[in-house]
């Protein structure tokens, strides 16, 4: 009886099948000792502790790198962006960037062999739909063209890339080199950020830098990215968007080193149709960082600052996704168009109503206008608490802190809830709900040794002596350099010691020294002024006096015939950056007025005169 003939496995087949044999060996050795460890450290987001791990283990943290990338290549849902800051942040980048390619080279084996000698199912991934998707769009006309566009493209992993790869008519030395090179630009661009973000953490780094260096490795890799979307796809409207989301998604990964971000509520905003609207108060630049977090893919729009739109290639990027620009303090009515059409394109906005940052850490004054719009809108309204962010990254500080960002949502309301209600009601839920003190309610202690810095910024008053503008901070310390009188923060954020605990009540009783004198006020200041102008880039720029007082505002140039003025009715507000300047608008124009260097500290004093001439 003839034998029959046994089917013969291909070499190159066993070779595959031992590498992965050797690399689940080697897993399993290090189990026990480092990979737990580090996947407990992984879902902290400890980058330090993760960090500190490898550089103890020597070449031992060498193969781990390597072996941890493989692991995220092969379960594909682990992210792999955590290695590579890691790695970035350990090793010198050129050896960061080869121990990540090699858990690459390794992973992309283990999944060729699972593909090709296991006859995995790599049909069953739930990346599968959006690969076709992108394949269904794409021009490249072969297997491996396409697999560069994919991993040029941050919005599918890696190991989906090669599952979907090793299914292809595609010789393995060619796959392997597909997966080695492709990953590259990505590679380097996470080790890059971890390298500036060691120097950062180290605070050796300041964050203007490391932002310049996020910004510039980050535009290498999206110059690539739109170079080959315009290549190779058909429908060039979506690269904005897809931009964008890139952006918010490493800006959200950069933040989370040193803040962690926590919802409450979250589940049931998930569960709603969109469209809806987002009201928070606005303590910190970080508010936006924090709704995003509630529910990150609904593709949410914010209402901004429209100075913001002026910045090259950003403000490009904005409009083109949709954000939407407002004119602060100023009537804007292409601004509600523009949210109306959001909304009727199923699209979330989030508004902060105060339209300011909280210079004391309290409620600002909210507008009745804000109750108007959404009663107009017919969406649900959902009413978000911001906790601890003022002190994280406060307005007149530098710098962010480490520590908790906790969005609670308090209230939503439905169509039919605000249909039952009268504007005049609507506005009171608002502001009650939006009225968060942040030094009522902070929900962690901080141990920064520079919490003071900046502060004379906003306390420009000494009120123990009355004496203006003589503050002056140094690490935890403010000190009054007129009658020497000092006040320590704690950990706590509150004053050591003092008849005055906090930053919140200090800036009330600067307001009530102020006010004995209110109907007295009359100020010239001496500014530089810079004249922004819808479409136009070149910036004019005057010199002149801006002068307050009791009944109105009016600046006159000293080299022009320019002068304006409003009376304090007509002005709605005044916005100003701590020690820099203040602007507002006049005739669609937008006017930054800059104090003489070493005065600047008076555009505070500028805003909150306002503010109670204004009665807010």
């Amino acid at each position: 009886m003839e034998r029959t003939r046994k089917k013969k496995i291909p070499k190159e087949r066993i070779v595959i099948f031992c590498v992965a044999l050797v690399v689940l060996g080697l897993l399993i050795y290090f189990l026990s000792d480092v990979f737990f460890p580090f996947i407990k450290l992984e879902a902290s987001r400890d980058f330090d502790g993760a960090r500190d791990l490898l550089m103890d283990r020597g070449f031992i943290g060498f193969l781990t790198v390597t072996l941890i990338e493989a692991l995220q290549m092969v379960v594909i849902f682990i992210p792999a962006e955590f290695i590579q800051l890691t790695s970035g942040m350990s090793y010198p980048w050129w050896l960061a960037i080869i121990l990540c390619d090699l858990g690459v080279i390794l992973g992309s084996s283990i999944i060729y062999s699972l593909v090709n000698v296991f006859r995995f199912n790599r049909g069953a991934l739930k990346q599968k739909d959006r690969i076709h998707e992108v394949e269904r769009l794409a021009k490249a006309k072969s297997a491996q063209a396409f697999m560069y566009l994919l991993f040029i493209m941050p919005i599918i992993p890696f190991g989906a890339i090669c599952y979907y790869g090793s299914g292809k008519k595609m010789p393995f030395r060619r796959y392997l080199f597909t997966c080695a090179t492709g990953v590259l630009p990505s590679i380097g661009t996470s080790i890059l950020m971890g390298t500036a973000i060691k120097t950062f953490i180290a605070e050796s780094l300041p964050i203007w830098a490391l932002i310049l260096v996020i910004v510039f490795s980050g535009a290498l890799l999206f110059t690539l990215i739109v170079i080959v979307l315009k290549k190779y796809f058909l429908k060039d409207g979506s690269i904005a968007q897809f931009l964008l989301e890139s952006l918010k998604k490493a800006v959200a990964g950069i933040l989370s080193l040193k803040v962690k971000f926590r919802t409450i509520g979250g589940e049931a905003v998930r569960e709603l149709e969109r469209p809806y609207i987002y009201l928070s108060e606005h303590h910190s630049w970080l508010d936006a960082a924090s709704l995003y977090q509630i529910d990150p893919g609904n593709g949410m729009v914010g209402v901004i600052n429209e100075h913001i739109f002026r910045i090259p290639v950003l403000g490009k990027l904005l409009r083109k996704s949709g954000q939407i620009p407002k004119k602060l303090f100023y009537p804007d009515f292409v601004c509600v168009k523009n949210i109306l059409k959001a909304v009727k394109n199923g699209t979330p906005v989030a508004i902060f109503p105060e339209a300011r940052l909280s210079t004391d850490g309290g409620p600002s004054y909210i507008n009745d206008n804000i109750a108007g719009l959404v009663q107009k809108l017919r969406v649900p309204v959902v009413l978000v608490e911001i906790r601890n962010n003022y002190f994280l990254a406060p307005k007149w500080r530098k710098g962010t802190l480490r520590g908790v960002s906790e969005a609670k949502v308090k209230r939503i309301l439905q169509p039919e809830d605000l249909e039952k209600m009268s504007r005049e009601e609507l506005a009171d839920i608002i502001r009650k709900d939006l009225s968060y003190n942040e030094f009522k309610h902070r929900i962690s202690d901080f141990y920064s040794p520079k919490k003071a810095k900046g502060l004379e910024n906003i306390l420009y008053m000494c009120p123990h002596c009355r004496t203006l503008y003589s503050n002056r901070s140094r690490g935890n310390t403010m000190t009054c350099r007129h009658c020497g009188k000092q006040y320590h923060l704690g950990c706590d954020y509150h004053f050591l010691n003092e008849d005055i605990p906090t930053i919140y009540e200090y800036y009330r009783k600067i307001r009530a020294i102020e006010q004995e004198t209110l109907s007295e006020i009359s100020l010239d200041i001496p500014v530089d002024v810079k004249i922004f102008k819808d479409q136009v880039r070149k910036v004019r720029k005057e010199k002149g006096i801006f002068h307050l007082d009791a009944e109105k505002v009016w600046f006159k140039s000293s080299v022009s015939d320019l002068y304006f003025e409003y009376t304090v009715e007509a002005l709605e507000g005044i916005a100003y950056s701590p020690n820099e300047e203040f602007e507002l608008y006049y005739e669609n124009e937008l006017y930054y007025f800059y104090p003489k260097k070493g005065e600047r500290t008076v555009c505070t004093r500028v805003a909150l005169l306002f503010e109670m001439l204004k009665g807010e």
